[in-house]
């Protein structure tokens, strides 16, 4: 989903709360441009390590050239220059690729179960369809959409060593994960080098706060004001909303997170945001999931999963603390 990024974001805004009087150093760079979205990084010293301004850009470009090799493999909307993109899977229906891309792949068909079937890869073509109509300020018509999900109903992939084929008509849309799982990938990365304090925010639709106060303000979309506004640390956030990319159709809100079992856009919520200490791709996925179900189902997986569930319909907010 294509959102406008920055510290101060369209959803979630950021501010980081600098203790020591100045004695702390802090490190921010220019946005990542992936995942048609903006990546904000920024690092701050640790209570046992300094960091210097060299190590510092040092690990903002690997984390730079490690995002943009993940958004060119897992695009679905452009090819890369090896022609082993999501794209290209697309286009030629089985194609050998990395083996990151087979994991990313196996996660992806595995969050079919695990969401009870309210996060599906396969529905890249129904993402696009709506997604166009929406560009168009128009909607799918009804026989579309029927014939939409009966193709993602019957589509899988067949996966032996590192050839990949796309079983029946549909295409894969890795956009509910991918953000989330290049998150997850940073995390790792920055505590690998005993990097623990920095803020890690992939279009404010997936955060993490490393171990740093900062206050978190969740927004509410369509007006102004906000749900939440707290401190936190050593948390991930995940948040979904149709806001920037919707219409409104006699009186009738449709937007591009799309339920799997209708192939229409769920409206039972305004927002979700979940925060928790879970893999961040799975939280990426999990709040696209969350988005589609109703108020008992998001609760008891929400509750299953560990998570801190926030929800916005209208007026009303709901927070679950498990």
């Amino acid at each position: 989903m294509k959102k406008k990024a920055l510290i101060l974001s369209m959803f979630i805004s950021l501010i980081a709360i600098l203790f020591s009087c100045g004695k702390n150093n802090s490190y921010s760079f220019a946005p990542i441009y992936v995942f048609d979205t903006t990546v904000s990084v920024i690092f701050y010293d640790g209570d046992d390590y300094k960091l210097d301004k060299d190590t510092a850009n040092k690990y903002y470009n690997e984390i730079k050239q490690r995002l943009n090799e993940i958004n060119r493999t897992t695009s679905d909307y452009d090819s890369n220059d090896t022609n082993t993109s999501i794209c290209d899977l697309n286009q030629r229906r089985t194609l050998e690729v990395s083996s990151e891309l087979i994991s990313i792949l196996n996660k992806a068909v595995d969050l079919i179960e695990d969401t009870n079937g309210y996060f599906n890869p396969f529905m890249g073509r129904l993402n696009h369809m709506w997604k166009d109509a929406i560009n168009k300020n128009t909607i799918p018509s009804d026989d579309d959409i029927k014939n939409e999900l009966e193709i993602v109903k019957n589509t899988s992939i067949d996966i032996k060593d590192n050839s990949v084929t796309i079983v029946g008509d549909g295409n894969i849309d890795l956009g509910g994960m991918v953000k989330g799982y290049a998150l997850e990938w940073m995390r790792k990365y920055l505590d690998s080098n005993h990097v623990t304090k920095y803020v890690l925010d992939c279009g404010s639709s997936s955060i993490y706060v490393g171990d740093y106060l900062t206050n978190v303000s969740i927004s509410k979309p369509y007006k102004n004001g906000t749900i939440f506004d707290n401190k936190v640390k050593n948390i991930g956030i995940a948040t979904s909303s149709g806001e920037h990319q919707s219409i409104v159709k006699d009186g009738v809100r449709y937007h591009h997170l799309i339920n799997p079992y209708t192939g229409y856009p769920s409206n039972n919520y305004d927002l979700v945001s979940i925060m928790g200490n879970i893999d961040n791709g799975m939280m990426d996925a999990y709040s696209t999931a969350i988005f589609s179900m109703d108020e008992k189902e998001s609760e008891e997986f929400s509750v299953k999963k560990g998570l801190e569930l926030i929800t916005l319909k209208g007026d009303t907010a709901r927070r679950i603390i498990y």
